[in-house]
């Protein structure tokens, strides 16, 4: 593993059009992508990638969801290219947005960086950590712990459509234990609480 690239290049310079993109295209899918980026950026530290750089994937991955009416088939497509190129990005960007969208986009676009696995592995987390926060009485991310996190993803009824799986992976691709990984995942996530609005 520690032969594998950390990320192709570095797009870190992206940060500004990427918050200006998240402000003009993101609606419900906001609060992901914060979520994402500050995961992202934390997950940059633990492995000596560039924060910037993993920062802007997290934030964009998704980006053209709300476009799409929940149309899997055009998820990462030409929408997210067309949003992507208004912003001079490198193919590399679209490169590891893509590989994300394993199913779809695996065979072309490998898990072959830090970047990528990491990317892979943190999206369906961040999203189940909101919906846990969202049940929460007070629906606030500080009141959140680890062990609120595991517990509800054993409850196989509760935010169903996550994928566990894909966050478990993060043991295999990573190295990182699960509890390691959503605590590591979690305290991003608090950092930027103000702007997730939990």
């Amino acid at each position: 593993m520690d032969s594998l690239p950390l990320q192709s290049i570095e797009y870190g310079h992206l940060l500004p059009a990427a918050h200006g993109l998240l402000n003009e295209h993101a609606k419900q899918t906001k609060a992901h992508l914060i979520a994402t980026g500050a995961a992202m950026e934390a997950l940059a530290k633990r492995f000596g990638g560039d924060a910037p750089t993993w920062k802007v994937a997290g934030m964009l991955h998704d980006l053209d969801w709300d476009h799409l009416e929940k149309d899997w088939e055009q998820h990462c497509g030409s929408t997210l290219e067309g949003m992507l190129r208004s912003i001079n990005a490198p193919a590399e960007l679209l490169a590891d947005i893509r590989a994300h969208y394993a199913s779809m986009y695996g065979e072309k676009y490998p898990l072959d960086t830090m970047l990528r696995k990491c990317l892979y592995c943190v999206d369906e987390l961040t999203g189940f950590i909101i919906a846990v926060t969202l049940v929460r009485p007070s629906k606030k991310i500080a009141d959140v712990e680890v062990k609120s996190v595991t517990k509800k993803m054993k409850d196989k009824a509760f935010a169903a459509q996550v994928d566990r799986e894909q966050i478990t992976k993060c043991e295999e691709l990573l190295g990182i234990p699960l509890e390691e990984f959503i605590g590591m995942t979690l305290q991003a996530m608090k950092t930027v609480a103000g702007e997730l609005g939990l």
